[in-house]
C-alpha cells in the first residue's frame, strides 16, 4: 500500500517532466532556430560591412594615391616640356668641338701642304742630282763611246 503512492507520485512527475520535455522542444528549439538565424545574419551583416569598409578604404587609398602620381608625373612633364630641346652646356660642348675639329683639320692640311711641298723640292733636288749625274755619265760615255742614253728625261 505504502508503495502504490509512491508509484504514483514517480508516474505523475514522469507525466510532467515528460509534458516540459515536449513544451521545452516545442518552444525552445523554435526560439534556438530563430537565435541561430538571427545570429548568421548579424554575422553576415558584420561581414558585409567589413567589406564595404575595405572597398571604401581601397578606393580612398587609390584616389590619395592616384592624386599623389598625377602631382608627381605632371611635375616630372612639366620639367621636360619647359626645358627645351638642348640644354646651353650641351650646345657650348658641341660648338666647342666643332672648332677643334675644324681647327684640326686645318693644322692637318697645313702639314700635309707642308710635307707635299717639301716633298716636291726633294723630288726636283732627286730628279737634278739624277739629270746631272746622266749628263755626266753621256758626257764619259761620249767620249768613250758608251753614251747611256741618247737624251735626258724631262719631268
Amino acid at each position: 500500500m505504502q508503495s502504490l503512492p509512491s508509484i504514483r507520485l514517480v508516474q505523475e512527475n514522469d507525466k510532467s517532466l515528460v509534458t516540459k520535455i515536449n513544451s521545452t522542444l516545442v518552444n525552445t528549439i523554435p526560439l534556438w532556430e530563430s537565435q541561430l538565424a538571427q545570429a548568421i545574419t548579424i554575422q553576415r551583416s558584420a561581414d558585409a560591412a567589413k567589406v564595404v569598409k575595405q572597398a571604401n578604404d581601397l578606393t580612398n587609398e587609390l584616389l590619395t594615391s592616384n592624386a599623389a602620381n598625377l602631382r608627381q608625373a605632371n611635375k616630372t612633364i612639366r620639367e621636360e616640356v619647359e626645358r627645351g630641346v638642348f640644354d646651353i652646356e650641351a650646345v657650348k660642348a658641341a660648338n666647342a668641338d666643332l672648332i677643334a675639329t675644324i681647327e684640326d683639320s686645318l693644322a692637318i692640311a697645313d702639314q700635309g701642304k707642308a710635307n707635299r711641298a717639301a716633298a716636291e723640292i726633294e723630288l726636283k733636288k732627286m730628279e737634278n742630282e739624277l739629270r746631272d749625274t746622266l749628263s755626266a755619265a753621256n758626257a764619259r760615255g761620249t767620249a768613250t763611246g758608251h753614251a747611256i742614253g741618247s737624251s735626258v728625261p724631262n719631268s
